[in-house]
């Protein structure tokens, strides 16, 4: 009794541990669509005009953009957190090693959950990046006709997006070791039967079906060795405003903002799943503006304006699909394997108890159990643009700085009827089956390793009797009476008594509430530098063509975990850089 306290009180202690560990499972940057800076460069000349309350005026414009993601390795670091191993120059990868690997690293993620061989060695190197091209659709109307100050503006960007995770592994030993009986299936797995590296495992690659066992590949959460392309129009941006203020040297003014989903939304197939969009949410917020003109020379052919825009958006409930990890287990338990047990458990005593399920012939990654529906909602959004204006006759100059940010997103589960309790539990590094004493016989047993993370069970490499499982109990068959109870060894025709094998009493199971759904919400900020130049034809003065290029680097900063190694940053979102052409025309 005073044995199952303490492996209560360890256990308690190791979740509390892990709880303050999170990772984010899905990577949401900043949409294309939300871009003030883009918006509004080239086009301050053309917009918030004082007029005489009896014109309609307003600017076209067509901006094809390409941008690119650098700082990479600080995805890499988003994704993957502590697991991260650094060489000298921050560069992160993953080991994966399998259960029988002498030098095990606490960092190494075991490769017995990846279908590989125990004594299978590699490391895997990420360089993701994502790249865009733009094309933003902009229109802005000025109402003054119906009243003056009153506006409409529009924007519409269609992207064509490509995101490659860039995975490379270079196996440093491919293992010659199977497993033994029991560890898996009644029967050896020869290394032959195995995969041969860790991508194999995150491209959806399994083993055939061994004694009747099912080895399930990974459905969700994958990590693609070919570079995923998405087509999509982003959100369609609009707003509604009135300029209380409209004069020729300054304005200031409030908006209505919606934006309509037109995006894509996240089904949980990829770890690093490619998004045009916010998400697929609607958007409602509010934006204020203001400008001053504070020089302009005498014959008005020169002038410098400051300028201010303020947005802000709520991104209402949405549905959308998540993997999520286990709070018991960690970072990346999403990778581990489960297995599916069965009620109740025939043939099998556990020191002259039933336990209240046994192993059901069905081993699966963690994932493809804790991928979910879900609703997601975000509080607020911000986007805000400082920027200065120098007209020079039908030269403009803008030069500015823009912030972004949205808060921690809010994910709650859809219903608990799509997961089931009392169905599933961790395999660890436990022995799944055991033997009847002295004879081939396997029986299934309940052994379950709760406390397992991603980088190990809790097993040693050499504890075949599964004595550090979950509530380990001698294992034993369970025969019709008057029938004696024929002990379980953990290997075929052994007849030592202190093989005997033990089992769990009672198992665990992983259950709704391990579920880490708080811990998998992101949230993130950017800082953005950008600056625009434009020339406006001086013909006709109802219709103005125009045409401008511009540039921008955006850095992101939010900082949502710290790693330990070697002093590396490690920042959850997306550094971009980014040129693009405007050009349209005015109309008044």
């Amino acid at each position: 009794m005073k044995a199952r306290y303490l492996f209560i009180a360890l256990t308690l202690l190791n979740i509390s541990l892990h709880a303050e560990q999170h990772l984010a499972t899905f990577f949401n940057p900043r949409s294309i669509s939300r871009d003030a800076a883009r918006d509004l460069a080239g086009w301050v000349n053309y917009i918030n005009k004082n007029e005489d309350g009896s014109s309609v005026y307003g600017a076209l414009s067509l901006t094809p953009e390409w941008t690119q993601t650098f700082r990479n390795q600080r995805i890499t670091s988003c994704l993957f957190g502590d697991s991260l191993i650094y060489n000298g120059s921050c560069d992160p990868y993953l080991k994966i090693a399998g259960s029988h690997v002498a030098d095990r690293s606490p960092q190494d993620l075991l490769a017995d959950y990846f279908y590989l061989p125990p004594d299978f060695e590699s490391v895997v190197a990420f360089n993701p990046s994502i790249d865009n091209f733009i094309i933003d659709l902009g229109f802005y109307l000025g109402l003054d006709a119906w009243k003056k100050g009153f506006y409409f503006w529009l924007h519409a960007p269609f992207a064509h997006s490509r995101w490659d995770i860039n995975i490379t592994e270079n196996v440093i030993n491919p293992g010659v070791e199977g497993y033994s009986a029991g560890y898996f299936a009644p029967s050896e797995i020869e290394r032959g039967t195995l995969l041969e590296q860790f991508t194999n495992f995150t491209n959806g690659k399994t083993l055939p079906n061994i004694d009747d066992i099912a080895f399930q590949e990974l459905k969700f959460a994958e990590m693609s060795n070919k570079r995923l392309i998405k087509t999509r129009v982003a959100e369609i941006r609009t707003a509604l405003g009135w300029n209380f203020y409209a004069e020729d040297d300054y304005h200031a003014g409030f908006n209505g903002q919606v934006a309509f989903p037109t995006g894509l939304r996240p089904k949980g197939e990829f770890l690093f799943e490619p998004m045009v969009g916010n998400g697929h949410f609607w958007e409602l917020g509010f934006g204020t503006s203001a400008h001053c003109t504070f020089w302009r020379n005498e014959d008005d052919t020169k002038q410098w304006l400051i300028y201010g825009d303020v947005n802000v958006t709520h991104l209402f409930t949405t549905r959308q699909a998540r993997t999520f990890d286990l709070k018991s287990a960690g970072p990346l338990s999403r990778y581990m394997l489960a297995m599916e047990m069965k009620q109740p458990a025939t043939n099998l005593l556990g020191n002259g108890k039933i336990p209240s399920a046994q192993f059901n012939n069905d081993y699966l990654p963690v994932a493809n159990i804790t991928t979910l529906n879900v609703n997601v909602d975000i509080t607020i959004q911000a986007d805000i643009v400082l920027m200065l204006n120098y007209t020079s006759k039908n030269m403009s100059y803008d030069i500015g700085y823009n912030y972004w940010a949205r808060t921690q997103e809010n994910i709650t589960l859809k219903t608990i009827e799509s997961f089931a309790e009392s169905t599933f539990a961790l395999k660890g590094d436990a022995r799944i089956f055991g033997f009847e004493l002295s004879n081939t016989t396997p029986v299934a047993l309940s052994a379950t390793e709760s406390r397992a993370t991603i980088h190990a069970g809790t097993n040693t490499t050499n504890n075949n009797t599964n004595n550090t499982i979950d509530f380990p109990q001698l294992a034993t068959t369970n025969p019709p009476l008057p029938a004696t109870p024929v002990n379980l060894q953990y290997a075929p025709n052994n007849s030592a008594p202190a093989d005997q094998i033990k089992t769990s009493i009672p198992p665990v199971f992983m259950t709704y509430n391990d579920i880490d759904v708080q811990g998998a919400g992101s949230r993130d900020s950017s800082s953005k530098l950008f600056g625009h130049v434009s020339y406006t034809s001086p013909g006709n003065a109802e219709w103005q063509p125009y045409i401008g290029i511009g540039a921008s680097v955006e850095f992101d900063h939010s900082p949502t975990r710290n790693t330990k190694n070697n002093n590396c940053s490690s920042i959850c979102g997306a550094s971009q850089w980014a040129i693009w052409m405007k050009t349209g025309t005015t109309f008044n």
